[in-house]
């Protein structure tokens, strides 16, 4: 009876079959392994530190002959540290951020002062009026149920948000005319 291959060997005949996507394999995979070798290494080293470099410096202790017994001679190394200047870097300018120039407001001839300058020249059909839109006029009762069309004047000097669909403003005396934005 014989054995199952191990993952390796099914490994290794699958490279076997398959030369070029595993040579594709290996390289993504060192590519991979060098730069995240690459990227831990440079984690630890410090960006922008100067580093001191060490100079041996020797000095020597001369004695002079007398009568009493002296010392030997004796040489002694020691280190001193000299950095070496390095050029520091310069803190980046920041963007000086421009206030938004305050609209200054537009003096339009808009029906009963209303700050978007709805009138009824004709331009652009308002099909979402803004929440505020009954502060500034006149509204029938249906107006924020019944939206499915724009905003029209109805006959009675009431606005109705149902223009352009059958029976806007049935109960008001009929639609006088739309309202219009720019």
């Amino acid at each position: 009876m014989l054995k199952r291959p191990s993952r390796f060997q099914r490994f290794w005949r699958w490279c076997q079959i398959n030369p070029v996507l595993a040579v594709i394999g290996f390289l993504f995979v060192s590519i991979f392994m060098l730069c995240s070798f690459g990227l831990a290494v440079a984690a630890f080293i410090p960006s922008g530190v100067s580093q001191a470099t060490a100079t041996p410096t020797a000095t020597l202790a001369i004695s002079t002959p007398t009568s009493t017994p002296t010392a030997k001679p004796t040489h002694s190394a020691t280190h001193t540290a000299t950095l070496t200047p390095t050029r520091q870097a310069q803190p980046t300018r920041q963007p000086t951020h421009t206030p938004a120039p305050t609209p200054q407001p537009t003096h339009c001839a808009a029906v009963n002062n209303n700050p978007w300058c709805y009138d009824f020249n004709p331009g652009s059909l308002i099909y979402n009026p803004p929440d505020t839109f009954c502060d500034y006029f006149a509204c029938v009762s249906t107006f924020w149920t019944a939206t499915s069309g724009y905003v029209v004047e109805c006959v009675n000097g009431e606005y109705s948000h149902s223009g352009g669909v059958h029976g806007a403003c049935s109960r008001d005396g009929g639609v006088m005319r739309p309202l219009y934005s720019h």
